[in-house]
């Protein structure tokens, strides 16, 4: 599912030097709603990450291997997109499974049990940036919330609410009656996207998001037509230095098996040498969906 892309042939100039900061993520993400039908409540989700993943130390990147993985399998046929170093994004992404495994994959209250892990998955990562700040203190757990003579109580208490957060997690599947939905967090707050139906994160969340914004995207745009969009958009973000060059995009639909869409097929090489940067209105037609789903062999 790896992929190399043709380098963006864009006139923007890159700046020389990029101030690296604890929430400065080697990655993109990207999420979208796609041929939603509001009457039937159906629908269908793409998901995109770069390979770029990063390692810190003390919160700070110093290093990066654009052969690894942002996506993720998660229960009851949902997948999460992670951006964070690779170190932490294991060990939350595992905590998230255990919670989601949890659910009842027949409860119809699914999207709420979800936004619920994810919760406690924030909680989770909030402790390890705790027990982060303490450990550069020497101070243990139980001496900072027992310990009334603790010396430097006033500046652990400044630290941890000054502390960056650089986790950020997408999550797209369906619920019991096939409806997609589609969630955001950065471990404080979550949120849902129905419409214009997309969430971007990581580092060059910035250009993915000023170009899907461009295209107008939104849910009711075909699978087709927002594939393409996506794979623009992936592309430009690469603008940003600190986005890989290769990466995996995966296409949910309910009760079906998820399509690998990232390779680059002649389709839609055609299509950038067609549509960029001209009108993809006509994308959204059939005959569009048939040389798309030809090309990347997905089924009815």
């Amino acid at each position: 599912m790896i992929t190399k892309l043709r380098r963006w042939s864009g006139n923007i100039r890159l700046p020389r030097r990029v101030k690296r900061g604890k929430a400065d993520l080697m990655t993109v993400t990207i999420g979208a709603l796609c041929g939603v039908k509001h009457t039937s409540q159906t629908g269908n989700i793409i998901l995109c990450a770069d390979t770029r993943i990063t390692y810190c130390s003390e919160g700070v990147p110093v290093t990066s291997n654009d052969g690894g993985s942002k996506l993720f399998e998660l229960p009851m046929g949902f997948y999460g997109l992670i951006a964070d170093d690779v170190s932490r994004s294991l060990h939350v992404i595992s905590y998230l499974w255990e919670e989601m495994s949890r659910i009842n994959p027949e409860d119809e209250r699914r999207a709420a049990l979800i936004k619920l892990a994810l919760t406690k998955t924030g909680e989770y990562i909030r402790m390890w940036m705790r027990r982060e700040v303490l450990a550069r203190y020497g101070v243990s757990l139980d001496e900072f919330l027992h310990d009334d003579r603790l010396v430097n109580r006033g500046d652990i208490c400044r630290e941890i609410e000054e502390f960056s957060i650089p986790t950020q997690i997408i999550i797209g599947g369906f619920s019991t009656t096939g409806s997609p939905f589609l969630l955001f967090t950065d471990c404080v707050n979550i949120q849902e996207q129905t419409n214009p139906g997309f969430f971007c994160g990581g580092a060059g969340a910035d250009k993915a998001l000023d170009w899907l914004n461009r295209r107008k995207q939104n849910a009711f745009m075909s699978v087709q037509r927002t594939a393409y969009h996506i794979h623009e958009a992936k592309r430009f973000a690469e603008l940003s230095p600190l986005v890989g060059p290769f990466h995996h995009i995966l296409l949910l639909r309910h009760q079906k098996p998820p399509a690998n869409i990232g390779t680059d097929q002649p389709v839609i090489e055609r299509w950038l040498r067609d549509f960029y940067p001209r009108s993809t209105d006509v994308l959204d037609q059939d005959a569009a969906w048939q040389e798309f789903s030809g090309e990347y062999a997905i089924g009815a």
